[in-house]
């Protein structure tokens, strides 16, 4: 396999293959990937210091297991019509575990955060305000939440959006709540 290159992200090690076209991407252990988490911090003030009752939630990213890993492809398959395959399992000589997955390389121009918004919410998905941090969205048909919906990971080719890199998961119930999915 010839590999034209070898990029190093936050989940993964990169390289594309220039006889199938696939873009190669290996976990760097000992994660597979990123999840999404609902955590606490506590709210500090110079004035008062930290008190016990004031605490401020993020949604912030954990490393994955291997089966958030395996889901969040088998979602992208699903969702966008993508064609994600597990290509390996390592085993390290440390005794640690990566995959290796296969993926089309999506070429394309860098998309605007607006045309990534309008691109999910004409598919059916719903915008989720109450988090700041991550561009977030819902899709009720499929159960499934949308995440690290940025320009990095969605390309435009021929009109059209491309998503090759968003994080796609089932939300746990603290997350369900704090984003107030299913509004009571």
């Amino acid at each position: 396999m010839e590999f034209g290159g070898e990029l190093r992200g936050t989940e993964h090690v990169v390289e594309f293959d220039e006889s199938s076209g696939d873009v190669v991407k290996l976990t760097i252990p000992p994660g597979f990937g990123l999840t999404p988490e609902l955590v606490s911090h506590p709210v500090v003030t110079a004035a008062e210091g930290t008190s016990d009752a004031a605490v401020r939630h993020a949604i912030e990213f954990r490393k994955g297991s291997p089966l958030e890993y395996l889901e969040r492809w088998l979602c992208s398959n699903e969702v966008f019509e993508d064609d994600v395959r597990l290509a390996s399992v390592v085993s390290w000589a440390d005794g640690s575990v990566s995959f290796s997955i296969r993926q089309p390389q999506y070429d394309g121009e860098v998309t605007s955060q607006v045309e990534i918004e309008d691109f999910f919410v004409a598919a059916g998905w719903i915008k989720l305000d109450r988090e700041k941090e991550h561009a977030i969205f819902f899709n009720y048909a499929f159960q499934v939440m949308a995440i690290d919906a940025l320009p990095r990971n969605c390309y435009k080719r021929d009109g059209r959006i491309l998503p090759f890199d968003v994080i796609l998961c089932r939300p746990s119930q603290a997350i369900e709540s704090y984003l107030e999915i299913y509004p009571s």
